[in-house]
């Protein structure tokens, strides 16, 4: 039998250290004591895949706040459709720093924390391409958070800069939280070497970490609005992903 929560959505405002963020927040409508999930959005910015994944986390359970990343860059792009351009939008996070974005999402945590209702050590965060490497930098760059789930998420940038000083895998230490890391086994942008880099550094800090592996999928497998999406395989990944959230937030899992 599935048990499926009815959801109430709304967007709210966090101030960030520089910048208020927006953040579009899914909910289960029953009032009571829950985990919380910080959703990281891909480089796309917060669009209506990021606010489905949102409201079925929610319908199990969770409070979900998925900021909007990238309105502290004066290059956002106000049009809906120019936020569909690859380009565009690399050129906006490009001009972002890692440091200012982890940043926010430190102020959207504290944010999460002080929610009524929110468990506060039963946070985690999530995050899809761009956002599982960001997902991945910030939760090593805390010791607030329960667990992070990184789908596809680079492992090293081609190159580095001012505005991306290290590597993704380089901000692992001893207090990274247990991560699952999510990735396809036909995706251009993350190389076996680069797997076999996250898990020798998890291995080597003793992070708890699970390794999940779709040979046969491509980049961004798990988004069904994008041509990628391969349906068995992202249920598959849906429902790792959520077990691995229910028990690092030492919750009874609803049933699936």
């Amino acid at each position: 039998m599935k048990i499926e929560l009815s959801t109430v959505t709304e967007w709210i405002t966090v101030q960030g250290p520089a910048h208020e963020i927006p953040v579009f927040v899914a909910q289960p409508g029953k009032q009571e004591d829950m985990p919380a999930l910080i959703l990281i959005h891909e480089i796309f910015a917060v669009n209506d895949h990021i606010k489905d994944v949102a409201m079925r986390f929610a319908k199990k359970g969770f409070r979900v706040f998925a900021p909007d990343l990238f309105t502290c860059s004066p290059q956002f792009p106000k049009e809906l459709e120019a936020r569909n351009d690859l380009a565009t939008m690399r050129e906006v996070w490009g001009g972002i720093s890692d440091s200012t974005l982890i940043d926010n999402l430190k102020s959207v945590l504290n944010e999460a924390k002080r929610t009524p209702n929110v468990l506060p050590d039963a946070i985690g965060t999530m995050g899809f391409c761009m956002g599982g490497a960001i997902a991945f930098m910030f939760a090593s760059s805390t010791n607030e958070l329960a667990w992070a789930v990184d789908f596809y998420g680079r492992v090293k940038y081609p190159s580095l800069n001012e505005q991306k000083p290290k590597h993704p895998i380089d901000y692992a230490n001893v207090q990274t939280p247990p991560i699952l890391g999510v990735f396809a086994g036909q995706d251009e942008l993350i190389t076996p070497e680069h797997l076999e880099i996250f898990r020798q550094k998890l291995e080597e800090l003793k992070v708890p970490f699970e390794l999940k592996v779709f040979e046969n999928c491509p980049h961004a497998f798990f988004n069904d609005t994008r041509e990628h999406y391969k349906k068995e395989e992202a249920e598959q990944a849906w429902q790792m992903a959520l077990k691995f959230m229910q028990e690092h937030s030492r919750i009874s899992p609803k049933k699936n």
